[in-house]
């Protein structure tokens, strides 16, 4: 009878223990995976507005949320997936996306350590079309070419 105890408690507690991690396995997703599901989503959308863009910007803001209340976290991952997710952007034909992009790059992350990714960041700004008018408001004429200034006449 003893060995029959002996083989149940072990068993009994190998049951519990992976009771306990199937329930660890169930809390959400760590908010760095929740953004990658997003970004993924977003550009097998291929659309440069909508829903799966908007998700895609909540679940980055979750990500960089989280990272900024850890103390000396370097958030270096967070700025490299904006520069990432710019250039994805960019190249899929979405520069207003790729645009808030670089610029959420340039603004949250002043620090010394990130100068390469905030001017690979500027570097790509300039390579996008300039930004569309806001609704409702019509853009400055743009002059054909240099205007010339003919000297007054002598009289």
């Amino acid at each position: 009878m003893s060995g029959t105890k002996a083989s149940v408690i072990p068993a009994a507690a190998v049951a519990a223990c992976l009771f306990v991690l199937a329930g660890c396995a169930q809390l959400s997703q760590a908010p760095d995976s929740d953004y990658r599901q997003a970004l993924e989503k977003a550009i097998t959308a291929g659309r440069c507005d909508g829903d799966s863009v908007r998700d895609l910007w909540s679940a980055y803001d979750r990500w960089y949320a989280v990272a900024s209340s850890i103390a000396g976290h370097p958030k270096t991952d967070e700025a490299v997936a904006l520069l990432r997710q710019g250039d994805q952007f960019r190249i899929l034909g979405c520069p207003e996306v790729a645009r808030a992009s670089y610029r959420t790059l340039i603004r949250r992350f002043p620090e010394d350590g990130f100068v390469p990714l905030r001017e690979a960041a500027r570097a790509s700004l300039q390579t996008l079309p300039p930004p569309l008018p806001a609704p409702g408001t019509t853009p400055a004429p743009v002059p054909a070419g240099p205007a010339l200034v003919r000297p007054p006449a002598e009289i």
